[in-house]
């Protein structure tokens, strides 16, 4: 091939060949996705405490998937725009994750996974092992539930920890300890099934030991299987014929759920009617038990129980707690408001004779040292009521408040100088 040949081929080739391809513009970089939200030490997934309850503080009721955290339906429903106005407090002293959790957990009476959240904080979380207050609500939790070995060997551990004596347990011999630390207190709450199991559990343990003025919390007990409701009326009978001096505090939604199922008759199942027949016991409601008695043995062809009331202190202790749960009491100081019990739902009664206490008053002293559980949304009632106090220039003392109770009203933003030592 000449030159003159290959000139003529190099020249057609390059007109013939496809020209280089464009350059592309580089492609716009990819917005960040949002951060997900940090999920809670010790609950594995979902929100934080603290973010959960900043969100129904602004919103007035739970997101739609809140994750681990559960807060009692009953208390959402009581809630309203009007009762949102308090922000949650971006810091507290002494409060950390598994702590806020744990907290959000026991207002809506879920007292044993509270102290499972606080144990494995303790051995496993650096925040909770640096957080007195976190050992200090998990001692409350082991006091409450009677549960000394537990405790002593927790001391040990706290005494190592912080390098100083921890706190004392509060044995039965002690008179003035109140209904929580003689008895101890137990919590039922959601939907009662065989997996309530370990709730019971509890109340099997109180009449093991003969406790002394137990408390037995129903207030967030709002539907039953068959099973639950045979399992725990036959723990109370145990605890009827053990003549266990229980407080047995029941909600108006367990109520309303028991007389809607024996409306079914047979198809509500024996459980039902029997846990309704015991608590009729347990309320000393003699007329109303034999009349229910006799629907019973008709309904289901079988004896129905004989009529044996708990002792006659324990029944009126009984029905007084049934009734006004979480009342008032008379005090000897006058300049005193006292609380007890469980304190539920933003129109709680006690919320109404906070205001009228605060009449004449400079200091507003509230004594909380008998109060079993305050649930969440009553304590951010308690709040904006603390906040109205205080626009008045009156200052608002809280005294004896348990730990795992303090951990939760300061989650909510209740400032930590309202926290006063109760006078011995």
């Amino acid at each position: 091939m000449t030159g003159t040949s290959c000139a003529i081929i190099d020249v057609t080739m390059a007109f013939f060949s496809k020209p280089p391809p464009a350059k592309k513009p580089p492609p716009e970089p990819k917005p960040e996705a949002p951060p997900r939200p940090a999920a809670s030490v010790g609950t594995g997934r979902g929100a934080s405490a603290r973010e959960l309850a900043s969100q129904v503080a602004k919103a007035g009721r739970l997101p739609a998937d809140p994750g681990d955290i559960t807060v009692s339906g009953a208390s959402l429903v009581q809630w309203t725009p009007a009762n949102t106005a308090f922000e949650v407090a971006q810091a507290n002293p002494g409060l950390c994750a598994v702590l806020e959790n744990a907290a959000l957990r026991f207002a809506s009476g879920q007292a044993p996974a509270a102290r499972e959240l606080l144990e494995q904080g303790i051995e496993n979380d650096p925040d909770t092992k640096l957080s007195a207050l976190a050992w200090l609500a998990l001692f409350d939790l082991l006091q409450r539930e009677r549960d000394k070995a537990a405790f002593d060997a927790l001391a040990l551990k706290y005494l190592v920890q912080f390098e100083r004596s921890p706190p004392a347990w509060i044995g039965d011999e002690n008179p003035s300890a109140g209904p929580r630390a003689v008895g101890g207190y137990i919590a039922v709450t959601g939907r009662l099934s065989a997996a309530s199991e370990k709730q019971v559990e509890g109340l099997r343990r109180a009449i093991a030991r003969k406790a002394h003025a137990a408390r037995l919390d129903l207030m967030s007990l709002q539907s039953f299987d068959d099973a639950g409701a045979r399992m725990l009326a036959d723990a109370l009978a145990e605890a009827r014929r053990a003549k266990v001096s229980l407080q047995v505090q029941q909600g108006p939604k367990l109520t309303q759920a028991l007389a809607d199922a024996l409306k079914k008759g047979r198809d509500a199942g024996e459980g039902a009617w029997l846990l309704a027949l015991e608590l009729l016991q347990w309320s000393n409601d003699r007329a109303t038990f034999e009349d229910r008695a006799v629907d019973f043995a008709v309904t289901f062809e079988l004896s129905p129980p004989s009529w044996e009331p708990p002792t006659p202190a324990a029944a009126a202790d009984a029905k007084s707690s049934a009734i006004d749960a979480g009342a008032e009491h008379s005090v000897v100081d006058p300049d005193v408001t006292k609380w007890s019990g469980v304190i539920c739902g933003s129109l709680a009664p006690q919320l109404g004779k906070l205001a009228d206490a605060a009449h004449g008053k400079s200091v507003v002293v509230i004594d909380m040292s008998e109060v079993e559980r305050i649930d969440f949304v009553c304590a951010g009632a308690f709040l904006n009521h603390i906040t109205r106090i205080e626009a008045q220039r009156k200052a608002v003392q809280i005294v004896g408040v348990t730990p795992i109770v303090r951990a939760l009203l300061l989650l909510l933003g209740v400032s930590p100088r309202h926290f006063v030592k109760k006078a011995e």
